[in-house]
């Protein structure tokens, strides 16, 4: 009985520090692409993203938004200082986390979602559709089976 309890006692310890580490490092690497994102540094920010959608958006902030505001505006926007208020984690491969947002002008409060991708987290858009394996496999489509080839198959099982 003390052998299972102990057991039990180790499988839960192991289990806590996993969770926690895991934890740590969606808040680590969230932390980084706020501090790149909101303070308009888009190459930093990149490599903490995944999918079109958020690639898209960083494309357009670097390509259409920061060439055409003064600098005047930009240097009021910044520097933006993030704080990470809460980090959820759903499942072992996806986590929302919340943050605080303060700059010259406003602040805010938000949230974004990631994704654990191979060994990495990254952050993703909501809704998005990303691949969990690092290197997809990619699918053949079957063809679809001939109507008399099912009617066959189905007369041959009676």
């Amino acid at each position: 009985m003390k052998k299972t309890i102990l057991t039990l006692l180790s499988l839960s310890a192991v289990l806590l520090f996993s969770c926690n580490s895991e934890k740590h490092e969606v808040e680590r690497i969230a932390q980084a692409y706020l501090d790149a994102e909101t303070n308009f540094k888009i190459d930093e920010a990149r490599q903490y993203v995944e999918g079109e959608e958020m690639t898209s958006a960083l494309n357009m902030i670097e390509n259409f938004v920061l060439p055409n505001i003064s600098k005047e505006l930009l240097d009021s926007l910044t520097p933006n200082e993030v704080k990470i208020k809460d980090v959820e984690m759903s499942a072992d491969t996806a986590a929302v986390v919340s943050f605080h947002s303060s700059n010259p002008k406003q602040e805010s409060d938000a949230q974004i979602l990631m994704h654990k991708i191979g060994d990495t987290w990254k952050v993703v858009a909501q809704g998005e559709k990303v691949s969990l394996d690092p290197q997809p496999m990619p699918q053949q489509p079957q063809p679809a089976a001939e109507p008399a080839e099912v009617l066959n198959d189905t007369l041959q099982k009676k």
